[in-house]
């Protein structure tokens, strides 16, 4: 992941995040750039930042934050503070958590105080493993952040640790403490993550087994704000590409009822017969979407056929008839041309098939057919028929229901054709 990618990463870290940043070589450019990055964008956010110096070399996160922001202002004006391990969690160079845990809760009502939107903090705590007892203080540390900071105050924080100077199974209990994991400079919302009670008292082996038993209750719910970012970036995609591709075809249609007067409605009664015989199928939204607006422009091939062929009163002849057989491959030429039509220009190319290969212009048969211009080659003759033309007055329902179900399996689906005319167009 580029640096400027989890920066944009961890402009989503809000309030309340409580992460873990596991890593194995603190000389690592990119284990550095990760807390850079979440310096940077605390700042950004108008928070206090409070970063607890570790393992990590302070003159080299400097200088790289240097390159973004004015340090010395940040520290003149109180919005970075940048202190020693051992004066940020213990005077006493012992490591207290409940004392760590009251300090917090100052630090953040003073930054809140001073104007700030929220307190962060960035602290290292391997080094809390050479106190007596050190692992088990750590995770009381951590169980109180979750139970008294977290919750109540404006508060993030990254806690540090060095895998290399924890068991594997005290890294299994670190990570089961931690809602969000940095690891291999990607930001991950964590499966694993048990959510823990008021109690601070710690029985290790049996915590174990109730995170294991929650991870599988609820790991299949979780859905991490990270991916659903995503989502709705891409929904927000697919809308825009819906609201363009309407504008498009409404203006195609538009055009076709200009030039053929008798085609005025047609094209929408058509999108919208064709919509209704997808809805009762149980076809996926998507798939509704697209025969619609395939409905909308099925014939908009016929504004390259000259209109007096198009608008002629008589039987057309021979010649004339080739010509207007060519409007689908007309159609699909113009929409194929279009990265928003062309997922529907092969539907409109199809949509005078016949289900018995009798039908233009590249006489296909049955099920090569798509779906979507199968529906649309009996919704467009169920409304030519009901409709009047140049050359003859509209048909009544029942004599079109009757020539639809009569042509069943020889000139449409049989399977749609019936379930059109019997549960669609009703008389």
């Amino acid at each position: 992941m580029k640096e400027e990618n989890v920066l944009k990463e961890m402009h989503r870290i809000v309030a309340g995040d409580h992460m873990v940043f596991l890593y194995d070589d603190e000389k690592d450019i990119s284990n550095i750039s990760i807390l850079v990055t979440y310096i940077i964008s605390r700042l950004e956010k108008s928070e206090k930042c409070f970063y607890i110096e570790g393992d990590f070399d302070t003159n080299l996160i400097l200088s790289n934050l240097r390159e973004y922001i004015n340090i010395d202002d940040a520290i003149l004006n109180g919005q970075l503070s940048i202190v020693d391990k051992k004066d940020a969690y213990s005077k006493s160079g012992k490591f207290s958590p409940s004392k760590m845990i009251e300090l917090l809760k100052e630090l953040t009502s003073l930054a809140i105080r001073d104007g700030f939107k929220a307190f962060s903090i960035s602290g290292e705590l391997s080094w809390v493993l050479d106190d007596e007892n050190g692992f088990d203080k750590i995770m009381e540390y951590e169980h109180l952040l979750n139970n008294e900071i977290f919750s109540n105050y404006p508060v993030s924080a990254i806690c540090r640790y060095n895998i290399n100077k924890f068991s594997s199974q005290m890294i299994q209990h670190i990570i089961e403490v931690h809602p969000i994991i940095i690891w291999k400079n990607q930001i991950h919302e964590n499966p694993f993550y048990n959510e823990v009670n008021e109690d601070t008292s710690i029985d290790i082996d049996r915590y174990h087994v109730n995170s294991m038993l929650s991870t599988i209750e609820n790991f299949t719910y979780t859905k991490t704000r990270f991916k659903n970012e995503i989502k709705d970036k891409e929904k927000k995609y697919q809308e825009l590409q819906l609201s363009v591709l309407e504008d498009i075809v409404v203006t195609l249609t538009s055009i076709l009822e200009i030039h053929d007067v008798y085609t005025k409605n047609h094209s929408q009664n058509v999108a919208n017969l064709s919509r209704q015989i997808a809805i009762k199928m149980g076809l996926d939204d998507s798939d509704i979407i697209q025969i619609y607006y395939a409905g909308l422009v099925h014939d908009i091939g016929k504004t390259l056929i000259p209109k007096e062929i198009i608008t002629k009163t008589g039987k057309l002849t021979y010649e004339e008839y080739e010509i207007v057989k060519k409007h689908p491959s007309h159609a699909y030429d113009v929409l194929n041309n279009s990265p928003e039509l062309k997922d529907i220009a092969n539907i409109v190319l199809q949509h005078h098939e016949r289900w018995d290969g009798k039908g233009y212009p590249n006489c296909i048969q049955g099920e090569s057919i798509s779906l979507a211009a199968r529906i649309i080659a009996i919704a467009d003759t169920y409304d030519a028929m009901t409709s009047d033309r140049p050359y003859r007055k509209a048909f009544d329902k029942e004599f079109a229901l009757n020539e639809i179900k009569n042509n069943a399996g020889t000139q449409f689906d049989p399977n749609i054709a019936i379930l059109a005319a019997e549960e669609v167009f009703l008389p």
